[in-house]
């Protein structure tokens, strides 16, 4: 898992997700049934790899990217 704090054009990257910030602080974690992405504070737009979709998670909300079956 990896927590981050920045402002500007940051991303992260899980197995299932990826997430870009704007100016925030957030989490990303890959586990077992998933990449979850935390916001703390701010707004992340999560892009979910296998449904093909972009998500706006504001704080303190969170979002779970899970494989297809």
């Amino acid at each position: 898992h990896l927590w981050g704090n920045g402002k500007g054009l940051f991303r992260t990257k899980g197995r299932y997700a990826s997430a870009t910030i704007r100016g925030t602080t957030w989490l990303t974690d890959d586990r077992c049934d998933g990449t979850l992405v935390r916001v703390k504070q701010g707004s992340v737009t999560v892009r979910d790899f296998p449904r093909r979709k972009s998500v706006t998670v504001k704080a303190p909300n969170s979002y779970l990217a899970r494989p297809r079956k």
